[in-house]
């Protein structure tokens, strides 16, 4: 993720992939001296660098000393040091890896960043909702079990207050399933069981990598929807049908509330984000409207443990 650190007080913004910089409150990054427009720059990501677009300001925008004309738009590089009019504070690139999926506490106060394209939110262990970008490159915010579409920069109404979400349009975890990249639809799922099903270990192989899932208690759940994706692919049902349960006899089979299902596979989505799976958030999928879940990963093998 790109950070710009203020030499003066050392403080950090991370940067989402466009950043509007001047006095006006609207901004993203607000400056207070006298000598900066309105709107004075933008700092925006265009796929493979960041760039810096200098909005017609009255007083300049500088960068390793050199002053930008007017309108014009530089590319930065990691290090450089950033100046808005004669006045401002000093900034520096201090990283210049792409933006990342990320949200920000209002009024200033925490941000929250996902890993492997999923952020959950407020709480990263017990969340009350969980945002990410579908496999047709949508934005979703799932909340209670229910999946709805979210735009860049929406304000979601959480239990310790409000959160701005950032959607990058270049996400940093975007993945590829035509060059063999680690992605869900990538995967193959190994799961080996005791014979009272108390314990479940799991495996996720991708070409010769193999990811080692260790024994989980959520793994169960995977087991279970992995079971169904089975039954229904032997009994001849197109892909896109096969392993989808109502959340209700997925509960009524695993005894448990929904808060704890989907404690359940918040975990299991930040598990494979962790190991750097980039859609983790389609290890589960659901469908809206409906309430029904579905293992995301069709290649899968049971075993039982010796």
């Amino acid at each position: 993720m790109a950070v710009l650190r203020a030499h003066s007080s050392d403080e950090r913004l991370i940067l989402p992939d466009r950043c509007l910089v001047g006095r006006s409150k609207s901004c993203d990054l607000v400056l207070g001296a006298r000598d900066v427009s309105g709107r004075h720059a933008e700092i925006q990501w265009d796929g493979d660098h960041w760039e810096l677009h200098d909005l017609g300001s009255r007083n300049g925008t500088c960068v390793d000393g050199a002053r930008l004309a007017a309108g014009e738009r530089l590319v930065l590089r990691q290090g450089a040091e950033i100046r808005f009019g004669r006045e401002s504070a000093v900034f520096n690139l201090e990283d210049a890896t792409g933006p990342q999926l990320m949200a920000h506490q209002l009024p200033a106060a925490q941000w929250r960043v996902g890993e492997g394209g999923y952020l959950a939110l407020p709480d990263p262990q017990e969340p009350e909702c969980s945002i990410y970008q579908d496999p047709q490159g949508s934005w979703i915010c799932e909340r209670g079990g229910e999946v709805a579409s979210i735009d860049d920069r929406a304000v979601l109404a959480l239990g310790d207050g409000l959160w701005r979400v950032y959607l990058p349009k270049f996400c940093a975890g975007t993945w590829q399933e035509s060059d063999g990249g680690l992605c869900v639809a990538n995967l193959r799922l190994c799961f080996a069981f005791s014979r009272d099903e108390e314990r479940v270990e799991l495996v996720a192989c991708c070409g010769d990598r193999r990811l080692d899932l260790q024994r989980r208690a959520h793994h169960y759940v995977l087991l279970l929807l992995a079971r169904r994706r089975l039954a229904d692919e032997r009994a001849g049902l197109p892909a896109a049908e096969q392993g989808w349960l109502t959340a209700d006899e997925l509960l009524k089979m695993l005894r448990m509330d929904d808060n704890h299902l989907n404690i359940c596979i918040h975990r299991a989505r930040t598990q494979l984000g962790r190991l750097g799976v980039a859609d983790a958030a389609s290890l589960v999928e659901r469908r809206p409207g409906t309430r029904q879940i579905r293992l995301g990963v069709a290649r899968i093998e049971l075993r039982a443990l010796d």
